[in-house]
């Protein structure tokens, strides 16, 4: 009888508890909208790019309806890290339409990538950094919103996660997400113009010195 008793007292510890429960789906969510923060930037940088080398009405469409789903895909990234999910908010069409529409946005991001790098004219291939670091964060972003819904029944539970893993979770999230979105936005036409790292406020240096 205590043999069983002991048994049946280990097995409840050997399952998650809520509070790690909780603690995974606030790091899925800060996840989630750390990579939808930065796929805006990158949205960004696409409709500068389409907008600076724009040469007729077709193209300054296009870089306005890629900046227009910018704006929409940040505001979706601040109401996630806010964690306001909407309900009878007025904000509650776009928490709903953003993770419906970006499956599509990364099948149109990931058509545009691979013609360029493979389907184009031989003379023209190309393989666009800023595209392939956008569909990286949008992929990202699906993922873990994909495993956040999964975990809904644990986020009603009332639990509050532990802040030093939250906080360790945090950093690796922000780490990972910056180092996908860095070298794409340093390779679109903004990261073209940047000042260069440790040049700013530096005085420009006299190319000549005739006066002395």
């Amino acid at each position: 009888m205590r043999t069983a008793a002991a048994g049946e007292q280990v097995l409840p510890v050997l399952r998650p508890g809520p509070t790690q429960e909780i603690a995974g789906g606030e790091l899925v969510r800060f996840l989630a909208a750390f990579a939808a923060l930065s796929a805006g930037l990158t949205f960004f940088a696409l409709a500068a790019d389409n907008l600076l080398a724009a040469e007729g009405p077709a193209p300054i469409a296009l870089g306005a309806l890629i900046g227009l789903w910018a704006v929409v895909h940040t505001l979706w990234g601040i109401l996630v890290l806010r964690n306001r999910p909407g309900g009878n908010r007025p904000e509650a069409w776009l928490v709903r339409f953003v993770p419906t529409a970006l499956p599509a946005v990364g099948a149109v991001v990931l058509v545009v990538l691979a013609w360029g790098a493979l389907l184009a004219s031989a003379g023209s291939r190309t393989f666009n950094l800023t595209l392939a670091s956008t569909l990286a964060l949008v992929l990202l972003q699906l993922g873990a919103s994909a495993a956040r819904r999964r975990q809904t029944s644990a986020a009603r539970s009332g639990s509050q996660p532990a802040p030093g893993r939250l906080l360790v979770g945090l950093f690796f999230s922000a780490v990972l997400v910056a180092g996908i979105a860095t070298p794409g936005l340093a390779a679109s036409t903004a990261g073209d113009n940047a000042v260069p790292h440790g040049t700013h406020g530096t005085a420009p240096v006299p190319s000549d010195h005739a006066d002395h």
